[in-house]
C-alpha cells in the first residue's frame, strides 16, 4: 500500500485550499476591524478636541481659565450668547465692535457680552437678544443703533451659506460639520489659542478689528468719490417707512416686556461724507424720518436712556477720524462711552427735537460748505 502524506492528502481532497481560504478571510476581517477601529479612534479624537476647545462656544465656556477669544463674529455669536456668562449685552453692527466693553463693566457694575451683526439690522439683533433672554437675566442692554438698522427688513436674515443653521440649534445631532472639520482643527483652534496668549480679541476687545487699520482723511476720501453736484431728487421711501415702524414696534415690545432691564441707546458717529452721500443720493429726508420716528418712541419708555452724538461737528467733520464713510477710530469709540457715562448728550422727551434740528443744520452746512474742506467744488 502506498502511504500518501497528510498534507498531500488534504490538498488532493481540497481540504488545504478551504483551510487557507478561511485563514485568509479571518486575516482580512481582522485587518478591516483594525482599520475601522483606527478610523473610529481618529474621529473620536477629532470630535473630542473640537468639543474640548470649542472655539465657537457651542457647548461650554473655555476650560481651566483659558481666555474666551472672539474673532469670528458670525460663527461664534450663537454659541457665546447661549453658553457664556454675562448679565448685560452691547449690541450693534461693526461700528460697535471697537468699543471696550470692559469700560461698561467698570462704569455700570456689570458683565457685558458683545452681540454683533455685520448688517446691524434691528431684526437680526433682536433675534440674538431673544436668545440671550432664554438663558440669562439682563441688567443692561447697550445698543449702538445704526440708522440703517431701522429701515432694514423687519425679518431676520441670519441663515445663509455663510452662517450654518446648526450653530443656532442646541442639539449636538446636527453638529457633524463642526465636530469633524479640518479648518476648525488646524486653523480656528490654533488661532484662538494664539490670540488668547496674545490677549487679542479678548475681554472688552471682543471682535475688535482696528489693529493695523489706517484712520485718515486719505482713507476716508478713497471710500467716497464725491459727485460734483446732486445727482438724484429726493427718493420715495414709502416702503422703508413701513420697515421703520415695524422695527420700532418690535423693539418697544421687548423694552416694555422687560422693565427690569435698562436700555441705553446711542447712535454711531457717521462722517460728514456719509451725510453728504445721503444728500446727493436723495436719501437725507429718509434719515431724518428715522430719527423723528425712533427718538420719541424710545423716549416714551421709562426704562430707556437715549444718547445722541451724531451732531459732534469736531469729530464727524474731521476725516482723520475715519477709515471710510462710517468706521471711526477706537479713540472716537471711547469718546462716545466717556460722554455717555458722564450723562452728556442724553436726550429727553423735551429736548430730542432740538437735537434733530441741530443735526439738520449741520447736515445743511456739510453739503453747502464743510465738505469742501476736502473736496473741490
Amino acid at each position: 500500500m502506498t502511504i500518501v502524506p497528510a498534507r498531500i492528502f488534504r490538498h488532493s481532497h481540497g481540504l488545504g485550499e478551504r483551510q487557507d481560504m478561511r485563514y485568509f478571510m479571518y486575516s482580512k476581517k481582522k485587518s478591516l476591524f483594525w482599520l475601522l477601529g483606527l478610523i473610529a479612534g481618529w474621529l473620536f479624537l477629532a470630535a473630542f478636541l473640537v468639543w474640548f476647545f470649542d472655539p465657537f462656544y457651542q457647548y461650554h465656556a473655555p476650560f481651566f481659565g483659558m481666555e474666551a477669544v472672539f474673532q469670528d463674529r458670525d460663527n461664534q455669536m450663537p454659541g457665546s450668547v447661549r453658553n457664556l456668562s454675562y448679565d448685560s449685552v452691547l449690541m450693534g453692527s461693526s461700528l460697535a465692535e471697537n468699543f471696550d466693553s470692559s469700560f461698561l463693566d467698570r462704569q455700570y457694575g456689570c458683565h457685558t457680552l458683545k452681540i454683533i451683526r455685520a448688517s446691524g439690522s434691528a431684526a437680526d439683533l433682536l433675534y440674538y437678544l431673544d436668545m440671550a433672554r432664554e438663558s440669562h437675566e439682563l441688567k443692561n442692554v447697550f445698543w449702538c443703533l445704526d440708522l440703517s438698522a431701522m429701515d432694514a427688513s423687519p425679518e431676520h436674515t441670519l441663515f445663509d451659506e455663510t452662517v450654518p443653521r446648526y450653530l443656532h440649534t442646541e442639539t449636538i445631532l446636527d453638529d457633524g460639520t463642526y465636530l469633524w472639520n479640518k479648518d476648525i482643527l488646524f486653523q480656528t483652534i490654533p488661532l484662538n489659542l494664539a490670540y488668547g496668549q496674545m490677549g487679542r480679541n479678548t475681554g472688552g476687545h471682543a471682535y475688535d478689528w482696528s489693529q493695523g487699520k489706517e484712520f485718515s482723511a486719505r482713507m476716508a476720501m478713497l471710500a467716497y468719490e464725491k459727485p460734483r453736484e446732486r445727482v438724484l431728487t429726493e427718493r420715495d421711501f414709502t416702503g422703508q417707512k413701513e420697515n421703520v415702524l415695524a422695527n420700532l414696534e418690535q423693539i418697544t415690545i421687548r423694552i416694555k416686556d422687560h422693565p427690569e432691564t435698562m436700555y441705553r441707546f446711542f447712535f454711531p458717529l457717521y462722517s460728514m461724507n456719509w451725510w453728504d452721500c445721503a444728500y446727493v443720493n436723495g436719501e437725507l429726508e429718509e434719515k431724518f424720518y428715522i430719527l423723528e420716528q425712533t427718538l420719541p418712541m424710545l423716549l416714551s419708555c421709562d426704562n430707556v436712556e437715549v444718547y445722541y452724538f451724531q451732531d459732534e461737528e469736531e469729530i464727524i467733520c474731521n476725516l482723520d477720524n475715519y477709515m471710510d464713510m462710517i468706521h471711526y477710530s477706537p479713540t472716537v469709540s471711547q469718546y462716545i462711552l466717556d460722554k455717555m457715562a458722564s450723562g452728556e448728550g442724553r436726550l429727553t422727551r423735551e429736548n430730542w427735537q432740538e437735537a434733530v434740528e441741530r443735526m439738520r443744520d449741520l447736515a445743511g452746512r456739510i453739503t453747502d460748505e464743510l465738505i469742501y474742506r476736502y473736496y473741490s467744488r
